[in-house]
């Protein structure tokens, strides 16, 4: 114990544990992971344990975790968690950083759904360019036959094998 004058009773009452005078036992063993017969034995032998002992500093001055990741996090009285660099962030705001983070990954998966949706619109954008041009092809190749066919009947009405020299049909 920091202060050696400090009974392991008033480590106890200052971390909260004591309420009129009464002990809370069981939120003291939850808390330290002991049995209550340990509890009896630190009481009354005002020996316990160092790690119990961090424990109950810890939570009197309000630090987060015995974890070295919150090393000068600490929350104070008001309910507030304090980083090291002096931030003071209220419940509420750490709850909306979650709510936050969440939307933020639910905009992320709409918008990679819509640039899949645009590369697939980008994709049918080019194949109906092909299909325009197949179908300009077509319309020409169906002229043609038309043209020929035409020539063909002229030919076959006169008896001609041919109408004018650069058009000439092959008869078969």
């Amino acid at each position: 114990m920091k202060n050696e004058n400090q009974t392991f009773k008033d480590l106890l009452f200052k971390a909260g544990f004591m309420n009129f005078g009464k002990l809370k036992r069981k939120e003291v063993c939850e808390f330290l992971h002991i049995t209550e017969r340990t509890l009896d034995r630190w009481i009354s032998k005002n020996n316990a344990c160092p790690r119990a002992i961090h424990m109950l500093e810890n939570k009197i001055c309000g630090s987060v975790s015995l974890n070295k990741k919150w090393d000068g996090f600490f929350i104070c009285r008001d309910g507030y968690l304090w980083t090291p660099r002096g931030l003071r962030l209220e419940p509420e705001y750490l709850d909306k950083i979650d709510f936050l983070q969440r939307s933020n990954q639910l905009n992320q998966n709409n918008a990679e759904d819509l640039m899949k949706e645009l590369e697939h619109i980008d994709r049918l954008k080019e194949e109906s360019q092909l299909i325009k041009v197949i179908g300009t092809e077509l319309i020409n190749l169906s002229d043609k036959l038309e043209s020929k066919k035409a020539i063909s009947e002229i030919q076959k009405r006169t008896g001609r094998r041919s109408i004018s020299p650069s058009l000439s049909v092959v008869n078969r």
